[in-house]
């Protein structure tokens, strides 16, 4: 897992001041921040620390575990789903999230990203999700990997085919339901 930058909520909760405190600091130029590419703010750790030793602000003991990202790999060949996952677990926060448009794409992120969840689709391009699977059990270094199969049929042969993965999860699926799949899953 790594680090990240702070939501606003994160930063105004370690400040111990509310969220338009924060905002209105950051519109001031008081206190540093940079955008998303879909457009959320966020704050690196040492601009927080900067700006609280500046203004003598103890910061409020945030607990170092719960500013640590979870990595998730989606693998899918639909970019509207890839597209899905990464706003809405950037918005969700404490995810840090790659895409990959097949098994083979996602097979050389594994190898040299190391996912903690790999969001699967089965049915894709050159190396389905079957595949993927398969490739990936072969290999001890990648046994930690948490591996939710996403698909629109969850059928029990479908379930009998992906084997022992952690969940199964039907398309299409809601925004609650999914961040909370993947919080359950990242713990």
């Amino acid at each position: 897992m790594k680090k990240h930058a702070l939501t606003t909520n994160e930063a105004a909760d370690l400040l111990g001041f509310a969220r338009t405190s924060v905002i209105n600091w950051v519109e001031k130029g008081e206190l540093k921040s940079f955008l998303t590419p879909g457009g959320h703010r966020r704050f690196e750790m040492e601009d927080i620390h900067a700006f609280a030793q500046k203004r003598g602000i103890q910061l409020e003991g945030v607990a170092e575990s719960k500013l640590e990202l979870s990595r998730v790999l989606v693998v899918d060949d639909d970019q509207d789903f890839r597209q899905f996952s990464l706003e809405t677990l950037e918005l969700a926060g404490n995810f840090e999230v790659k895409e990959a448009v097949n098994g083979i794409e996602a097979a050389l992120i594994t190898g040299s990203w190391k996912p903690n969840i790999i969001l699967l689709d089965l049915h894709m391009p050159q190396m389905n999700g079957y595949e993927f699977i398969d490739q990936l059990r072969k290999d001890e270094q990648f046994k930690g990997i948490k591996i939710i199969v996403l698909t629109a049929y969850a059928d029990e042969e479908t379930r009998a085919k992906v084997g022992d993965v952690h969940d199964l999860i039907c398309k299409p699926i809601g925004i609650k339901d999914f961040v909370s799949k993947l919080r359950d899953l990242s713990k």
